[in-house]
């Protein structure tokens, strides 16, 4: 029984990852992470668009102020003229370089004209030697900007963009003569490189942030997990040990939540199970009993066979087994003909055959009852010898269960000490010379050593009086 209770409970353990207290561990982990995630996203997602904005208010600040500066009607005159020698091309170039200068601008400011699509041309710059009506390749961002600027005539701003010659963001602003015409576009770009490494660093503590709240919310979330799922773990094990055959456990969580109300439904749902199976055994034990069994023998057997365990350490599992195996050990019998045993006289090779059968006939019995199953070493084996010369297997020493090492003798004790149809009952000093005689033989010499620890008196008491069992 042991070894079946062993093979039941490994089987009955959950893999890692289909354990409760993982799964909450792993969801705290989860939520946690993808919080602090989805929040530092936003936050980065805010920090980008107020970077945006902010850059995109300040360029439209400079780009409209300097727009309402600059003589429109002279602007269209240095691009009709197309020359960069003339007072006019200084006058609008020293302006736009004071624009420059006085918001601290890092690039030039320059304006444009013929804007097309996606081409239009250079006129001035605050600094440099390109032409007037250099041709310029318009980046695809900046153009719904431009053809906003043209149509509404009120300067505007791009969002954040990329090409062969950096980050920009750009502001726009029509430049307009004195009839109210947009005769060219002054442009004023900025880099943002510097404030784009700024938003990598608030990525990167992001990242950081996730990766510590997430080993944070590991912790605690299986220390939380385990709080919870700690006592769910032992009414599954109690559970189990119920499933195993074992109606004695009581769970003891200290709770008034729903686990806390689930333990004490548990507990009253044992007792009723202990009670059942009390009766249960009851009921097989009058039944053997009226199948010739004195009245009161099963469960003298019983209380001998613990006075007997109370001197080898046995647990209380292996306790319970025992005294159930002692009360049905001979269960099997319901099956072998009253005839054979009630015989007085000698067994046929045939009738012995039948009477070697109730052991495994008994396993056949029990064995689909699982409150019963504790008892199935003792009713499978208590006729094996230590020697291998015993029945129904032929088992040999540590190969028959304990239990039935330690009923085999007490029940041997119990036969010689009492009158049978085929001979009278023998002394207890001569029974236990006997067990003596037997020991590495038919019995346990370890189980035998521990029987003449407890004084033949006792066993007189044990054997002959009824014991009161629980």
């Amino acid at each position: 029984m042991e070894g079946r209770a062993a093979t039941t409970t490994a089987r009955a353990r959950l893999p890692l990852w289909r354990r409760l207290g993982v799964r909450l561990g792993a969801s705290f982990l989860l939520v946690t992470a993808v919080g602090i995630f989805l929040s530092g996203f936003l936050q980065y997602r805010d920090e980008q668009d107020r970077l945006r904005q902010d850059l995109g208010s300040r360029l439209l600040s400079i780009a409209g102020t300097a727009a309402l500066l600059l003589d429109g009607d002279l602007h269209q005159r240095v691009v009709k003229e197309g020359r960069k020698d003339t007072a006019a091309h200084e006058k609008i170039r020293s302006q736009l370089l004071q624009i420059q200068k006085i918001n601290d601008l890092k690039d030039r400011v320059y304006t444009l004209v013929d804007v097309q699509g996606d081409k239009a041309k250079f006129a001035v710059f605050s600094r440099g030697e390109e032409p007037i009506g250099k041709p310029y390749a318009l980046a695809r961002e900046t153009q719904p900007i431009l053809d906003q600027v043209r149509k509404e005539g009120k300067p505007a701003y791009t969002d954040i963009y990329t090409n062969v010659h950096g980050t920009w963001i750009t502001a726009f602003a029509p430049i307009q003569n004195t009839a109210r015409e947009t005769v060219a576009m002054l442009e004023v770009d900025y880099r943002v490189d510097v404030y784009l490494e700024q938003l990598k660093a608030i990525k990167l503590s992001l990242y950081i942030h996730s990766l510590a709240g997430a080993v944070l919310a590991l912790v605690a979330g299986l220390l939380l997990a385990q709080q919870i799922t700690r006592p769910v773990a032992q009414l599954s094990a109690l559970a189990r040990a119920v499933v195993e055959g074992d109606p004695t456990p009581r769970a003891r969580i200290a709770g008034r939540n729903e686990i806390g109300l689930l333990a004490n439904i548990f507990n009253l749902m044992v007792e009723r199970v202990r009670v059942s199976h009390r009766s249960v055994v009851d009921v097989l034990v009058r039944v053997l009993q009226a199948q010739g069994k004195e009245a009161g023998s099963l469960p003298q057997l019983a209380g001998a066979s613990l006075a007997l365990a109370d001197r080898l350490n046995l647990s209380r599992t292996q306790r319970e087994a025992l005294e159930l195996g002692a009360l049905l050990h001979d269960i099997g019998e319901i099956r072998t003909p009253e005839a054979v045993l009630q015989k007085t006289g000698p067994l046929t090779p045939e009738e012995r055959q039948l009477v070697e059968q109730h052991p495994t006939w008994g396993v056949e019995v029990i064995e689909t009852v699982p409150l019963l199953t504790p008892a199935l070493d003792v009713v499978g084996a208590h006729h094996e010898r230590y020697d291998g010369g015993g029945y129904p297997q032929g088992l040999r020493g540590e190969e028959i269960p304990f239990t039935a090492r330690i009923f085999a003798v007490v029940d041997a004790l119990d036969a010689m000490t009492h009158d049978r149809p085929y001979r009278r009952a023998r002394p207890i000093s001569e029974a236990l010379d006997e067990l003596r005689r037997e020991a590495g033989k038919q019995f346990d010499p370890r189980v035998v050593e521990a029987v003449v620890t407890i004084p033949p008196e006792r066993w007189a008491e044990l054997l002959e009086y009824q014991a009161e069992t629980d």
